[in-house]
């Protein structure tokens, strides 16, 4: 196997017994990780990065992607964000890296500066204020150049909720619908607050590139709909001033 096959396919597979996203009799639990790390390798070439030296996967969960990230960037210094802890720690001593134990408000979290960020399916539970303000607060967190790649529920959601699994209730769907088609941006919570605050949220492209544009000193390099998995639309964005003054000198920067 070469090395860049290797990459892709020997990952550590080393799976812990909390694992809500591990499912044995299904073989997507791998190629989503495969697919997180392609769309982090895209984005590593749309920006203006000469090396991925620093990582910060967040929410990391039990590390369905994280294993990726480790294998993809060996030589990168990984950290691992997530609420439950537990998830964080195992993901640090499994894969090589920092646990950081978040909060509910992410604002209050203090996170290190790093080349990438990741951040796998926390918007798409998340109301449009606190995308807003996460997303700012993220980017700040980016070293000059670096690019985080974050996933939402696009369009293709809606699908998905209708002919292959409900992800709410019909009821706050419903209220999600009504949001998406008034604003782009649909979101209801979970009922009972079965997971604290957190819902589903549903936006359009259109939308999420309108967020980014109020977010100073950056730029989009990319959205693919339907990017991660076949499934989440995906944006990318990059801590390069998109009002940065043009000059021929932009040819030497790679």
């Amino acid at each position: 196997m070469d090395s860049e096959t290797a990459r892709y396919e020997a990952p550590i597979r080393t799976i812990h017994p909390a694992d809500r996203m591990w499912q044995p009799e299904e073989s997507w639990y791998f190629a989503t990780g495969r697919s997180a790390l392609r769309l982090v390798d895209i984005a590593a070439r749309a920006s203006w990065l000469p090396r991925i030296s620093s990582i910060l996967d967040l929410p990391c969960g039990h590390g369905r992607v994280a294993r990726y990230l480790r294998s993809g960037y060996p030589d990168a210094k990984l950290h691992f964000c997530d609420i439950d802890a537990d998830g964080a720690d195992f993901c640090a001593s499994t894969f090589d890296g920092t646990a950081i134990h978040s909060r509910p408000e992410l604002t209050e979290v203090a996170l290190p500066q790093v080349d990438l960020i990741w951040v796998g399916s926390l918007f798409t539970h998340v109301d449009l204020e606190r995308t807003r303000r996460w997303l700012r607060h993220l980017c700040e967190s980016l070293t000059p150049d670096g690019v985080l790649v974050a996933s939402f529920h696009g369009d293709w959601s809606i699908r998905m909720h209708q002919d292959f699994y409900p992800m709410i209730d019909p009821v706050s769907w419903e209220r999600i619908l009504d949001g998406y088609r008034a604003s782009g941006y649909g979101y209801a919570p979970y009922p009972h607050g079965r997971f604290g605050d957190y819902g589903v949220s549903l936006s359009r492209p259109e939308t999420m590139i309108g967020v980014v544009r109020e977010i100073p000193g950056v730029r989009m390099v990319g959205y693919m709909e339907r990017g991660w998995a076949d499934n989440h639309d995906v944006i990318m964005i990059a801590r390069d001033d998109r009002d940065t003054p043009w000059s021929p000198s932009f040819r030497t920067r790679r």
